[in-house]
């Protein structure tokens, strides 16, 4: 009786692979994405595309003098950098979603996966950070409390999708 109830349930499975069908994703995780595209319509061009001009609008909100403009040029340097890491990784792990390759893997592959791209990631925030360090040791009080609104909701690491409230108020 058992093995007739779970029969059906299972038979409907064999179409796909992986627990996700029966959990109503497998179109979204196999490469078949709505509207939004793969990752909320994650388009990582069009990030990079803007990221000139964040830092443009960060440079001239926090009103860099020329004394500040060597630690500035490092940092836009560091963000420009990481930025164009960050999207390459993004951009193959969209790839492996996409082709539905992530799934196939074996759990620990995909945890080592993930592990490997959370390391990549600490790593340019580490980087970020030290680079906003050497500048914001330079800033008079006023332009820190500019950097401690605005900087981090630009950089992606604010509150409610990235606009934290600084870009809320400002």
């Amino acid at each position: 009786m058992l093995a007739a109830s779970v029969a059906p349930a299972m038979a409907g499975a064999d179409d796909d692979s992986g627990w996700w069908p029966r959990w109503g994703m497998s179109r979204m995780m196999m490469g078949q994405w709505g509207m939004g595209g793969p990752m909320g319509g994650f388009d990582s061009d069009e990030m990079l595309d803007r990221i000139d001009g964040r830092v443009a609008f960060l440079k001239t909100e926090l009103k860099i003098t020329d004394e500040q403009a060597p630690a500035w040029d490092e940092l836009a340097g560091v963000i420009r950098s990481t930025a164009e890491a960050h999207n390459e990784l993004m951009r193959g792990m969209m790839q492996e979603f996409h082709d539905g390759d992530f799934l196939k893997k074996p759990l620990p592959e995909r945890l080592a996966y993930q592990q490997t791209h959370l390391e990549a990631r600490l790593e340019q925030v580490k980087s970020i950070r030290a680079a906003v360090e050497k500048l914001y040791a330079t800033l008079s009080d006023q332009q820190k409390k500019a950097a401690d609104e605005i900087v981090l909701p630009m950089m992606g690491m604010g509150l409610s999708g990235g606009f934290g409230h600084g870009m809320m108020f400002r």
